[in-house]
C-alpha cells in the first residue's frame, strides 16, 4: 500500500509538494516525489500499482541506465556475430551519430518525439540515417528485453525513404562470356555467378569446405579487408549455411582444388594469400572490358552483381523464395522479397493459368 505525504519545498509556490512512498514487487521501499498536488501523487501511485500487478513494473534504477551503458553491454554480445567490416560500420555510426546525442541520456528519459526530431535533423544520406537509427533502435530494444524500459521510443519513428538503385545483372550468355574472358580466376567467377555467395565468403573457402560429390559448399566464414589487412571472421549474418553447387561449376572447382591440401585456400592471389576485392586496374576489369568489346550491351558490372545473376538463375530454375534466401544467405525471406521482388512478378502468371478452361466456363455460367 502506498503512502502519500506532504513535504516542505522552498521552490514550490505553496511551500510544499507531495511524495509517494511505496514498496515495489521486489519488496524494496522507494520514494517518488515532486508532485504538485495530492491528486497527481495519487494518480501516479495508482498507475504504479497497476503496473506492479500486470507485470509491467520497471525498477526506477534500471530506467536510469544510460544509453552508453546499454551500448557497452550490447557491443560485447554482438561484436563476434558480425564481420569485421560490418562491425567497423556499426562503431562508426555509434561514434559519429548516436553517442554525441544519446550516450549520456538515460533510457527512461527519452521521448519518441525527441527521436523523431533527431532523425529529421540529421543532414546525412538516407542510408546513413537508417544505419544510425537502426543502431539506436537495437539499443532500446535490448533495454526493453532486459526490462530496463517498458516500450521503445523508437517505435513509430518515420525514416526518409531510400532510393532503390537498380541492380545490374547479367544474362546466362553474358555470364558465360565473362567466365571465358577471365584468365586466372575462371573458377571463382563461375562459383560466384552460379551460387550467389558473397565475395568475402568465397575468398575464405578452403578445399575442405567443398564436397564435390554432394555438390555442397560450407559457408562458415568470411574474409574482409580492413585497414589494408585481410581479417577472417564470421559471415555477414553471423550464421553458417550450406549452399548448393550447380553442375556447370563442378569442372571449374575440380581444377581449382587440384593438388591442394584440405586446409588450403580454394583461391589465392599470386602470393598465396586471400584474394581481395578487385581494384580498378585488375584482372576483373580487364575481363569486363574484353566482354564489352565482344558484346556492346555488356554492362559495367562488379563482382557483387554476380549475386543478382545467381538469384535470377535460381528463380528461373524454379527455386522458391525460401530456397533463394538460404542460398544467398539473407537474414530473412522478407529481405529476399524486398531485394528481388521483380523476379517474382512473373509468378502471378501462374495464377492466371492455375484453373483449367472447363472450370472457367463453370464460373462464367455461375455469373450469368
Amino acid at each position: 500500500m502506498a503512502s502519500i505525504q506532504k513535504y516542505p519545498a522552498k521552490k514550490a509556490k505553496k511551500g510544499y509538494m507531495w511524495r509517494v512512498q511505496y514498496a515495489g514487487p521486489d519488496g524494496v521501499g522507494r520514494t517518488k516525489q515532486g508532485f504538485r498536488t495530492k491528486d497527481e501523487a495519487q494518480a501516479w501511485a495508482d498507475s504504479n500499482a497497476v503496473s506492479a500487478r500486470t507485470g509491467e513494473w520497471i525498477r526506477p534504477e534500471d530506467q536510469r541506465t544510460t544509453i552508453a551503458e546499454v551500448w557497452l553491454r550490447w557491443k560485447i554480445a554482438r561484436e563476434k556475430q558480425l564481420t569485421v567490416s560490418s562491425w567497423r560500420s556499426m562503431e562508426a555510426a555509434w561514434r559519429n551519430h548516436v553517442e554525441p546525442v544519446w550516450g549520456h541520456r538515460t533510457v527512461g528519459s527519452v521521448h519518441p518525439a525527441e527521436v523523431q526530431d533527431w532523425v529529421d535533423q540529421l543532414n546525412l544520406s538516407a542510408s546513413t540515417i537508417h544505419r544510425a537509427f537502426n543502431l539506436l533502435r537495437n539499443l532500446f530494444d535490448d533495454a526493453v528485453r532486459l526490462r530496463q524500459l517498458r516500450t521503445s521510443p523508437c517505435a513509430g519513428v518515420q525514416l526518409p525513404s531510400r532510393q532503390q538503385s537498380k541492380d545490374t545483372t547479367l544474362n546466362q550468355e553474358q555470364v558465360s562470356l565473362l567466365i571465358k574472358q577471365t584468365n586466372r580466376y575462371k573458377s571463382l567467377v563461375a562459383f560466384l555467378a552460379y551460387t550467389g555467395v558473397r565475395w568475402g565468403e568465397a575468398a575464405a573457402l578452403t578445399v575442405a569446405d567443398v564436397d564435390l560429390q554432394k555438390q555442397r559448399a560450407a559457408i562458415t566464414k568470411s574474409a574482409s579487408t580492413v585497414g589494408g589487412k585481410v581479417i577472417v571472421g564470421g559471415t555477414k549474418t553471423g550464421t553458417a549455411r550450406s549452399v548448393a553447387i550447380p553442375t556447370p561449376v563442378i569442372p571449374h572447382l575440380k581444377e581449382a582444388m587440384k593438388d591442394k591440401r584440405p586446409t588450403a585456400l580454394l583461391w589465392t592471389n599470386r602470393n598465396g594469400r586471400h584474394v581481395t576485392t578487385p581494384s580498378r586496374r585488375s584482372w576483373w576489369h580487364s575481363a569486363v572490358d574484353a566482354c564489352k568489346e565482344i558484346d556492346g550491351s555488356f554492362p559495367d558490372v562488379t563482382p557483387h552483381d554476380l549475386r543478382h545473376a545467381a538469384a535470377s538463375v535460381l528463380h528461373s530454375a524454379g527455386a522458391n523464395v525460401l530456397v533463394i534466401q538460404r542460398q544467398l544467405g539473407h537474414s530473412s525471406a522478407k529481405m529476399t522479397l524486398d531485394k528481388y521482388s521483380h523476379l517474382f512478378d512473373s509468378d502471378l502468371d501462374a495464377i492466371v493459368d492455375a484453373f483449367p478452361q472447363d472450370r472457367g466456363k463453370v464460373v462464367e455460367s455461375e455469373v450469368n
